[in-house]
C-alpha cells in the first residue's frame, strides 16, 4: 500500500498537479519524488504512441501530436511563453527526426525532465513563499535521489549507450543553472523554477537527440 500511495503521489507531481496532494502529510509526499523519472518514461511512451498513431498523416502531424502530450503532461503553465516557446521547439526537432529516434527521445526526455526536478529537490532550497512542490525542495533525502537517478541513468544508458550519459549531463547542467539563476532572483526555488526546469530539460534532451538521430535512428 505504502508503494502504491508513493506512486500515485509521483504520477501527480510528474504530471505538474501537486495540489492532488498537498493534503499528504510531507512524510508522504517526499517518497513520491523517488518515482518521478518512472513516471516520466510513462509520460513518454503516452506521447510516442499518440505521436505513432499520427505518424500515418506524416512526421509533421507526428511531432506536433507528441509534443503537445508533453506539454500538457507538464501540467498547468505559470509563464505561457516558456510552455509555448519549448513546445515549439521540441516539435521542431521531433519532426525533423526518424520515426525510431523520435520514439528514443519521447520516451527518456520526459524521464530525464522528472529527473531533473528530483535534482532540485536534493539540496535546493525552496524560496520564501514557495509553493506545491517547491515546498518539498532541500527535503529529497538520498533514498529518493538514489531510486530516481539509478532508473533515469539506466534507463538512458540502457537505450542510448554512452550517449544517454552525455546528454544527463547536459541536462543536470541547465538543472543547475536554473537553481543557480533562480536562487538570484527569487532566493530558492519557487514553482516556477520548478516548471522551467521540466520543459526546459527536456526540449534540451529532444533537441540533443535530434542533432544525433541519425545514429539513434540505426539502434
Amino acid at each position: 500500500m505504502a508503494l502504491a500511495r508513493e506512486l500515485g503521489g509521483a504520477g501527480a507531481l510528474a504530471l505538474g498537479r501537486p495540489g492532488l496532494v498537498d493534503g499528504w502529510p510531507a512524510t508522504e509526499r517526499i517518497p513520491a519524488l523517488a518515482w518521478m523519472p518512472a513516471a516520466g518514461l510513462l509520460v513518454g511512451g503516452v506521447a510516442a504512441l499518440v505521436g505513432r498513431a499520427a505518424g500515418s498523416f506524416g512526421p509533421v502531424p507526428a511531432a506536433l501530436m507528441s509534443a503537445l502530450v508533453l506539454a500538457i503532461a507538464q501540467g498547468g503553465p505559470r509563464r505561457w511563453d516558456l510552455r509555448l516557446g519549448t513546445a515549439a521547439v521540441s516539435a521542431a526537432a521531433l519532426a525533423g527526426m526518424a520515426a525510431p529516434a523520435r520514439t528514443l527521445a519521447l520516451v527518456v526526455a520526459p524521464m530525464l525532465a522528472r529527473w531533473a526536478a528530483v535534482v532540485q529537490c536534493y539540496g535546493g532550497l525552496p524560496s520564501p513563499g514557495a509553493t506545491g512542490m517547491a515546498l518539498l525542495a532541500g527535503r529529497a533525502r538520498f533514498r529518493e535521489f538514489g531510486i530516481a537517478s539509478v532508473t533515469a541513468l539506466g534507463t538512458a544508458l540502457i537505450v542510448l549507450d554512452a550517449v544517454g550519459l552525455a546528454i544527463a549531463v547536459a541536462c543536470i547542467l541547465a538543472t543547475l543553472t536554473i537553481r543557480v539563476l533562480s536562487y538570484r532572483r527569487a532566493g530558492g526555488l519557487g514553482e516556477g523554477a520548478l516548471e522551467a526546469t521540466i520543459a526546459v530539460v527536456e526540449t534540451l534532451a529532444i533537441v540533443l537527440l535530434s542533432s544525433l538521430g541519425s545514429l539513434l535512428g540505426s539502434r
